[in-house]
């Protein structure tokens, strides 16, 4: 009896040495390679944190694996899989690279900031040199947004995605672990998107626990952009009404139910469901995107040339657009000339300024493709008591059930941001679980 026990407790030590537990989401396997991910952008953010261009000229050697851990070359080596013989680029994240035309989009992105030059994009460009050419001296802010921003909440997700994408392709290559305990692969890379999305910094609970003077502590990955925004938005904790540093955005607790949801359908073999999940996930990481941009260009559209805030702005657009073009190209030509960093219209002291009217109508006209609902973005208060801008009602906008329509009101304020989606069939997505069975 006391052997039996004694090796049942050894086998119990065995599988929770193997786990991770990742903000809640229980890992089968040790992802703590891929979690860690998170220390690399925390000491790029610690090089440039303040906010001088003397701090903010080291990041090309950084970048470059040159100085620091020697690991700031991870960058640009995102995605790790999906550009190799025989590997496939997940459809969500074809919305970036199309859009961009670039697989690399993101290594573009941050080295033309570096060198203060324009990005060569089909879509979505950037005139960096434009747009701060004329900061303080010294004052590298802008930059310094752009760069940490775009690769802490864009490019971990395309690398989160295509992480979950290897998953779905060893699956469908037979890499089961129901059928086959030895076949763990397909699991562990599951885990490891998971990961990827969370980071080490969040803990196993993925609270941002206060400290004795009420402050709480973010991570450094997507989650943390979430909840984040939910604070802002006034739309943290499970009931969408709370806004402490120490309550989890409702954003990431459905992203950790459909990861949690897709780590079972890996272990059975199920791709179709794991395609399914990957979608859901992918409509609903770009909320904090939009929160943020909403948030920002916001600021700009009321006087600001902050060149903090174009920055901010812009980093958010650089991982919303695309998802916003996938659905309509109407729509992203509409809402880029107000958000284009460099473009003469956000933080300009001497054109229009942003029109977030038309931002907000590009995005919220768009929520039924997106996969988001109004109540999912919320309402910004940033602050405030009152709201700076309101949230839609989506009975008005048909975006809760994927049989509603939207109601005349609603058409008619929408009828120049809808259709023609930049990826065919894009907006004909119903997200109904039948699709994936």
């Amino acid at each position: 009896m006391l052997k039996t026990l004694a090796l049942f407790l050894a086998l119990a030590s065995s599988v929770a040495a193997e786990n991770s537990i990742i903000a809640g989401y229980l890992a089968r396997s040790d992802a703590t390679a891929h979690l860690e991910i998170d220390l690399i952008q925390k000491e790029l953010e610690d090089l440039i944190g303040s906010e001088t261009c003397t701090d903010f000229d080291k990041l090309e050697d950084f970048y470059n694996g040159i100085t620091g851990t020697n690991k700031g070359a991870y960058f640009s080596t995102i995605p790790t899989y999906g550009l190799g013989a025989g590997e496939n680029l997940a459809v969500v994240t074809k919305e970036y690279t199309k859009y961009y035309n670039k697989d690399d989009f993101h290594d573009e992105w941050v080295r033309k900031a570096i060198a203060n030059k324009s990005t060569k994009f089909k879509k979505g460009n950037a005139d960096f040199n434009a747009a701060f050419s004329t900061a303080i001296p010294g004052d590298c802010v802008g930059s310094e947004e752009v760069v940490k921003k775009g690769l802490s909440y864009t490019s971990t997700l395309y690398e989160a995605f295509q992480l979950a994408q290897k998953a779905i392709d060893l699956v469908v290559d037979g890499c089961i672990q129901q059928a086959d305990a030895s076949c763990t692969d397909a699991v562990e890379a599951w885990d490891s998107s998971v990961a990827i999305y969370v980071g080490s910094l969040e803990g196993e609970d993925g609270t941002n626990v206060l400290d004795s003077k009420g402050k709480g502590s973010y991570g450094k990955a997507p989650y943390a952009l979430a909840d984040k925004r939910c604070a802002n938005y006034k739309n943290c904790g499970p009931n969408h009404d709370l806004d402490t540093k120490d309550e989890t955005s409702p954003i990431n607790m459905q992203i950790l139910a459909l990861y949690a949801a897709g780590s079972q359908a890996a272990y059975n073999g199920n791709s179709g469901l794991m395609k399914y999940y990957l979608r859901l996930i992918s409509n609903k990481a770009a909320v904090p995107l939009i929160q943020g941009t909403f948030r920002y260009y916001w600021r700009l559209s009321q006087g600001s040339v902050s060149d903090k805030e174009v920055g901010e702005g812009g980093a958010f657009a650089f991982g919303a657009l695309p998802k916003l073009w996938a659905c309509s190209t109407k729509a992203e030509k509409r809402a880029f000339p107000e958000m284009k960093i460099g473009g003469g219209i956000a933080g300009s002291s001497t054109g229009p300024g942003v029109n977030i009217d038309i931002i907000r109508l590009a995005f919220q006209c768009n929520y039924r493709c997106l996969g988001i609902t109004c109540k999912d973005v919320g309402a910004l208060y940033d602050g405030d008591a009152t709201p700076r801008i309101p949230a839609c009602d989506d009975d008005d906008n048909g975006s809760i059930n994927v049989c509603d329509k939207p109601k005349k009101n609603v058409r008619t304020a929408c009828k120049d941001f809808i259709k023609k989606p930049g990826i065919g069939g894009r907006d004909k997505l119903k997200f109904s679980l039948a699709e994936s069975l």
